[in-house]
């Protein structure tokens, strides 16, 4: 694995981050690149996707479903700085600049930060929709406001991981390394900041999910065993069908950036983390961003349908603006182009 350099001023460890200055085998950062490259593909495709099936959709322009479009925005945003993973990966030096360096990380915690606080909207939402009033219920309105509560909280506190994220340069011999990495304020408390981030921004937010989700299947279990007629059941199972994807999300979330604050956290506290440890926890943050259409498409009939059409759209698309004709004097196959129109 390659090694954090060490700083000849202070003779302490520094973390480079996405920068890795001795990979062990030359096929090492080509993997990567690949992987990032397949993630980045299917997140733009299938986010995307989900955006459109909404807003084209008036029936599927419900709470809920304005909670998922800002999820699969949340996803798009970290998408689109993948590629400046894979190209450090690819150079080893930073070459990016100052205001990349800064930006690249924080929008990372700007999208964790946003999909947790979403998905923890939505397990209040479907709570509010199963166990409460009619008149207790989220409407669009009020999701909307929600939304852009969502979003201040995710772009103001990680503003001091943009504040301290710097372009780095250290030289050995004739040889300077560049970086970028993280210079804390020395009167900065980055224990207590960090401990607050993950205590408001990841262990809250999955306690009240957890809450929200056991009470609704406690209320889905009690309510089918009192209801008898088979529309009933249909809803029933609808909702219980719309609950199992929510936390099939939550549980696949946690899962693939829970590596990503623990090793964040050890890169703080330790400095010993190697940039290769770090990227395997990136590449499955990334990874996640890919996820919830599949789970969309895989739990979700509506989603199903839309994506379906979309898909049906772009073959006919494509069928009506390409035309074959066959040579009659050797019989072989000539594919030309016409306009669709």
């Amino acid at each position: 694995m390659g090694y954090s350099l060490m700083d000849p001023n202070t003779n302490e460890s520094v973390f480079t981050f996405f920068s890795e200055f001795n990979q062990t085998w030359p096929g090492q950062s080509g993997i990567e690149v690949t992987i990032l490259i397949i993630i980045l593909i299917m997140a733009i495709a299938g986010n995307t996707m989900v955006v459109m099936a909404v807003f084209r959709n008036k029936k599927m322009r419900r709470p809920t479903n304005y909670f998922i479009v800002n999820l699969a925005v949340a996803d798009l945003l970290f998408a689109a700085w993948i590629p400046f993973i894979f190209i450090t990966r690819i150079t080893q030096h930073w070459v990016f600049g100052h205001a990349i360096c800064k930006l690249v990380t924080y929008v990372q915690f700007v999208s964790g930060t946003s999909s947790i606080l979403t998905m923890m909207m939505i397990s209040i939402e479907r709570h509010n929709y199963v166990c409460a009033r009619p008149d207790k219920r989220i409407t669009l309105n009020i999701s909307v406001f929600l939304i852009l509560v969502i979003w201040i909280f995710s772009l103001a506190f990680p503003i001091p991981v943009a504040i301290a994220q710097t372009e780095t340069s250290l030289a050995f011999s004739n040889i300077t390394f560049t970086f970028c990495g993280l210079s804390w304020p020395e009167s900065f408390h980055v224990n207590v900041y960090l401990g607050s981030m993950v205590c408001l921004f990841f262990v809250l937010p999955l306690i009240i999910i957890s809450y929200n989700y056991v009470k609704i299947f406690r209320v889905m279990r009690s309510s089918s065993t009192r209801t008898k007629s088979v529309r009933a059941d249909k809803r029933a199972e609808k909702q219980e069908r719309l609950t199992k994807m929510f936390v099939a999300i939550v549980c696949i979330f946690v899962l693939m950036w829970l590596p990503f604050f623990i090793v964040s956290f050890l890169a703080v506290y330790l400095k010993q983390i190697t940039s290769t440890q770090f990227t395997v926890t990136i590449i499955l943050a990334s990874a996640n961003t890919s996820q919830n259409p599949v789970i969309y498409g895989f739990f979700n009939t509506k989603f199903q349908r839309e994506f379906r059409s979309m898909c049906n759209c772009c073959l006919k698309h494509y069928d009506s603006s390409t035309t074959y004709k066959i040579d009659r004097d050797d019989g072989t196959l000539n594919g030309t182009f016409t306009s669709s129109k």
